[in-house]
């Protein structure tokens, strides 16, 4: 008698066991099909995202084309409203370029950061303040606008803003300050004026503000 009452709590003991790995195993693969479903309605989303994206760019360009302007081809070919450019690249497009020749560098930092030290005839507009300042401080007709910030994310805003405002030059200086190597333009305070190159063993060379 006990005998069998042994086999009877072990029948139902494996029972048990079985009916935890089966219900373990069906809430796995109902946490993986939940888990696929939300990534496929993420996917969608992203698609439809970038389609919507990749149509308006379109739409901007299809404006410019329709207001007498020149659409850069490989802006078209890219799906793209601005150029995006290294810091190396940019040095040599500024050293392309004399003064005066239809160039504008836009420095879109802070304030704290642009005395500090700032590439040599940048034009400092706060990226909080481009916006109110853009139209009477950039021309939109400038041959070539570049603009950079510190890592880069704040330019490529900068100039997905522009863009969308009509500017057709823009180049964003795509790892931003930090990877600059050519002459600078620094204070560290608002009365010192530092001028410097980034190339190792160069001089500096200091001046004083009229009020200094």
């Amino acid at each position: 008698m006990t005998f069998l009452i042994i086999i009877g709590i072990g029948i139902v003991a494996g029972g048990l066991v079985l009916t935890w790995w089966h219900i373990r195993s069906l809430t796995q693969k109902v946490k993986e099909l939940t888990r696929q479903q939300y990534d496929g309605r993420n996917e969608v989303r992203e698609t439809a995202r970038q389609q919507s994206e990749a149509l308006s760019i379109l739409r901007l360009q299809l404006a410019q084309l329709a207001s007498g302007q020149e659409l850069d081809g490989t802006l078209v070919r890219t799906g793209s409203l601005y150029h995006q450019a290294s810091a190396e690249e940019v040095r040599q497009m500024m050293e392309g370029h004399a003064a005066g020749t239809g160039l504008i560098v836009v420095d879109v930092r802070s304030q704290k950061e642009f005395l500090k030290s700032h590439v040599l005839g940048a034009q400092h507009i706060p990226f909080e303040h481009l916006e109110t300042r853009f139209q009477a401080e950039v021309p939109e007709k400038t041959k070539k606008i570049l603009v950079y910030c510190a890592q880069g994310e704040r330019s490529r805003l900068a100039c997905d803003f522009l863009s969308r405002e009509g500017y057709t030059t823009l180049v964003t200086m795509r790892d931003g300050f930090q990877k600059w190597t050519g002459p600078v333009l620094g204070t560290g305070s608002l009365d010192l004026v530092q001028i410097q190159s980034r190339t190792p063993h160069n001089n500096v060379v200091r001046e004083r503000s009229p009020d200094g």
